[in-house]
């Protein structure tokens, strides 16, 4: 009996100490003559993603954004999120929010599709391509397009 009750606490450490421990994934910058995405495992990211202490927006097919507004948010030429650049600037910029019917949105339970997954305090959404949600019949935020 005490043999049988030593194996299940050491059964029962050996768990908690593989639930504690997270398992690393691989992930890393990579980049062609079409531009930076960034690899998740077997996949590329879609949407908003935090990395290494700056937030960076990746289309629906992987790309990094650059250069260009994304909803109110602005991302500078290394695709990081930045506040937006003076009018004086000489830096070209380009509006991404309607062109790009490939954009990722986030349609939220009301059916309205948001540039970000946090937007206004949004908990639940459904993670979609602009030219779906438009399809579907969703209707852009207000404050976000």
């Amino acid at each position: 009996m005490k043999n049988f009750k030593r194996l299940i606490a050491s059964f029962v450490t050996l768990i908690t100490i593989l639930a504690a421990t997270p398992l690393a994934a691989h992930a890393e910058w990579k980049n062609n003559s079409n531009g930076w995405w960034y690899t998740e495992g077997n996949s590329w990211a879609t949407g908003w993603r935090y990395i290494d202490g700056n937030w960076y927006y990746f289309y629906s097919n992987g790309y990094m954004a650059k250069d260009c507004y994304i909803g109110d948010y602005y991302l500078r030429g290394d695709g990081a999120w930045t506040t937006p650049p003076s009018k004086s600037s000489s830096g070209s910029t380009a509006s991404n929010t309607n062109n790009d019917q490939s954009q990722t949105v986030y349609v939220s339970k009301n059916g309205i599709y948001h540039s970000s997954p946090t937007a206004h305090g949004m908990k639940y959404y459904t993670t979609m391509s602009l030219a779906d949600a438009q399809k579907a019949g969703y209707r852009a935020c207000e404050k976000c397009y």
